[in-house]
């Protein structure tokens, strides 16, 4: 009989139970030999010199992200210089799988957890082709959008609603998408869905809704492909409102009012309404429970030249769906938004605190 087969509880976890990979207090590899299959099977073959450069690529940005990134607040706390200088990834994994959490061994997942985001957050199409996309992206909105002396106005005649503000949001840098990819479970690029996006302020909340009307009305947003799960709505009660809709839409089939007054009266009441109650059970635990706005998550399909079809065989250019955010906040909630609680740079505050525990853990002073 063999050795007793060893199960690795935490690894499996992350296959079958849900965990992520993020969260595992140490690997299973216990030579060099281990550690290259473990890398061919991730995607890299050690014996490959430009591989092994991506590898190390990524060694230097993890460390430069803990450095500073995570330890800029952190007096005292640095990265090991027999970490920090071995440049032989293999070894960093062995040392990460040893039994015992020495110092050395926490320190060596603190690395291979930041390595591990880093080749996700990366994303060769969006370095290439970024500014491309943003510009399909952005073509949609631009003839919908008009700047008057008032200021911005989503479309034209009686339809049109006036805004107070639209802003279109900067390209993540790499660092950024890091963040927040390392407070995901899922951890994995693909989960990004605001490298694009654009911000709609409007002077009511009833008019955030008629935003929504209006960017769907003219296929501005294609509601087919919306993504159902990152669709959130903390500005507007949308079953009462549709009960209250109804109600006036009888009176208007029975002549007692007119659509106008049913407009105006739909708007006096969101008006007078509170926020809703609560936000939905899976919402973004970083975002404070005053920020209150409409957004949500839509794919584009981008057509870029296909440099590398041969002449007339195969596609000419390349077709693949993009994801891009939309928000829309009144006035008020974006003015809130700006300060206090629901500053952006105090949600950023949280979230890079739970990256830091996350990461570091028990590293980390008590």
């Amino acid at each position: 009989m063999g050795p007793p087969l060893e199960f690795s509880w935490e690894t499996l976890n992350t296959i079958v139970g849900g965990g992520s990979a993020i969260d595992v207090q140490r690997l299973h590899i216990h030579s060099v030999n281990e550690a290259e299959a473990f890398l061919e099977g991730y995607g890299f073959v050690w014996t490959q010199a430009a591989h092994r450069r991506e590898i190390e690529a990524l060694r230097t940005e993890a460390v430069a992200f803990i450095e500073e990134i995570l330890l800029v607040d952190e007096d005292g706390l640095q990265i090991p210089p027999e970490v920090r200088q071995r440049t032989d990834v293999r070894h960093l994994m062995i040392w990460a799988s040893e039994p015992v959490q020495s110092v050395r061994q926490r320190w060596c997942c603190a690395m291979l957890r930041v390595m591990h985001t880093i080749a996700h957050a990366d994303s060769t199409l969006n370095r290439r082709f970024g500014t491309q996309i943003r510009e399909q992206i952005l073509e949609r909105f631009n003839p919908h959008l008009s700047l008057a002396e008032e200021g911005w106005v989503l479309g034209r005649g009686k339809r049109a609603v006036p805004l107070v503000g639209f802003e279109v949001k900067d390209a993540k840098a790499l660092h950024s998408v890091v963040v927040k990819l390392l407070h995901k479970v899922e951890n994995v690029a693909a989960d990004i869905f605001d490298r694009v996006g654009v911000r709609f302020v409007t002077r009511e909340r009833f008019d955030a809704l008629m935003v929504v009307n209006y960017l769907r009305a003219n296929n501005v947003i294609m509601f087919a492909n919306v993504k159902p799960s990152r669709s959130r709505n903390t500005l507007i009660d949308m079953g009462w409102l549709r009960e209250e809709a109804a109600q006036l839409d009888e009176a208007v089939a029975q002549g007692l009012m007119t659509a106008q007054d049913r407009l105006d009266e739909l708007r006096r009441l969101v008006r007078a309404r509170p926020f809703p109650v609560s936000p939905p059970a899976d919402y973004n635990a970083f975002s404070a429970v005053d920020y209150h706005a409409i957004q949500f998550t839509c794919r584009q399909q981008i057509r870029l030249r296909n440099a590398l079809a041969a002449p007339g065989r195969g596609r000419d250019e390349l077709r693949f769906f993009f994801p891009f955010e939309i928000q829309i906040l009144d006035q008020e909630s974006y003015a809130l938004s700006r300060s206090g609680l629901a500053a952006h740079d105090v949600y950023k505050k949280r979230q890079l605190a739970a990256v830091k525990r996350r990461v570091l853990g028990s590293l980390l002073p008590l």
